[in-house]
């Protein structure tokens, strides 16, 4: 596959990268990462994203590349680019506001990511599940190519991996993630400004809102499933913003014999966001797909436009059942 793409790319003069809504590191990293190396070879790149970048990815963002979309101002770019890259998702509907404009452009869509959903978004997937993050695809994209990293790919990259492996915590990560991760080190990321960038960036608002959901942070199926909440007047009192809750999900899997946890948030319009995180074998993608969700095995999403307290109190008795029946330590179906 990348040998198809690095010989659409030599053809192409005009590229459009664009990831997810509410987009995180690795969506946002691979995109610098990819247009930055793009640009060196001469090729015209717009990031466009169908949401604003958090806080936290900010510095990322220095040279101002990435732009919140706007159909005035961007749909003609799209409709006449040569290539539009879709990273760090494979399922259209994931794109939000963006998803017409860019499954009706003439354009060549690539996709690259690492989860398994897919509905065809991709006209050319670059797919591998087994990756810890998307950046690990454009890294070896960028080395196939004998393209050779500078430092600002090297930080948009490093921020990737540190995101979407939890700090190199989870299990997706292997040898070849640490292995990218030195020779990221050996161009000059300094880890602990990257660190400092992405979680040290709270406020007082941010630490009242993270106490409003610790203190609503109740056990099910005898403690091995926790869930929690934040709704609209939540964010109104403290003054926060949705994506200040980025990484508010794991505190659900810190408490002793925590293997499942939820957190559910309302969203601007009223409905429903739900964070599913876990651990050994509880398969949270599986039960995200029923509703329209994905992600991985052990951290996915599901977004419902649906009001958010009836919501909830549905999905919270749904997700309770499905782990009873096959997870719980009582059920048989649990080796």
């Amino acid at each position: 596959m990348f040998k198809k793409i690095e010989r659409i790319v030599k053809q192409s003069k005009t590229f459009v990268l664009t990831t997810h809504v509410n987009p995180d590191g690795d969506g946002l990293g691979s995109e610098i990462g990819l247009a930055t190396f793009l640009k060196m070879k001469n090729k015209k790149v717009r990031i466009i994203n169908t949401s604003d970048i958090p806080k936290q990815y900010q510095f990322l963002n220095s040279g101002k590349e990435i732009e919140t979309y706007n159909a005035a101002r961007h749909d003609r770019f799209i409709r006449e680019a040569d290539v539009i890259f879709v990273l760090d998702i494979s399922v259209s509907k994931r794109l939000d506001r963006m998803q017409q404009v860019v499954m009706e452009s003439p354009a060549k869509r690539i996709c690259i990511d690492h989860h398994l959903d897919n509905d065809g978004l991709g006209h050319y997937n670059c797919v591998d599940e087994k990756s810890p993050a998307t950046a690990e695809l454009i890294y070896n994209f960028i080395k196939y190519f004998k393209g050779k990293p500078n430092l600002k790919i090297a930080q948009a990259l490093y921020t990737s991996l540190i995101t979407d492996t939890g700090g190199f915590r989870f299990n997706a990560t292997r040898p070849t993630t640490h292995l990218i991760a030195a020779e990221l080190l050996k161009l000059g990321v300094k880890p602990n400004d990257i660190y400092s960038n992405v979680f040290e960036q709270g406020n007082a608002n941010v630490m009242k809102l993270l106490g409003r959901m610790l203190e609503r942070l109740k056990p099910k199926n005898d403690g091995e499933m926790n869930w929690t909440y934040l709704d609209e007047q939540d964010f109104r009192e403290t003054g926060t913003h949705r994506s200040d809750t980025e990484g508010f999900v794991d505190y659900t899997l810190k408490l002793e014999g925590s293997m499942m946890g939820v957190f559910f948030y309302e969203t601007p319009e009223g409905h429903t966001k739900i964070s599913l995180r876990s651990k050994g074998k509880v398969d949270v993608q599986k039960f995200a797909r029923q509703f329209g969700g994905g992600g991985h095995m052990h951290a996915s999403g599901i977004t419902l436009k649906t009001p958010f307290q009836s919501t909830m109190n549905d999905m919270t008795a749904k997700l309770t059942d499905y782990y009873h029946k096959n997870y719980s330590k009582k059920s048989k179906k649990v080796a």
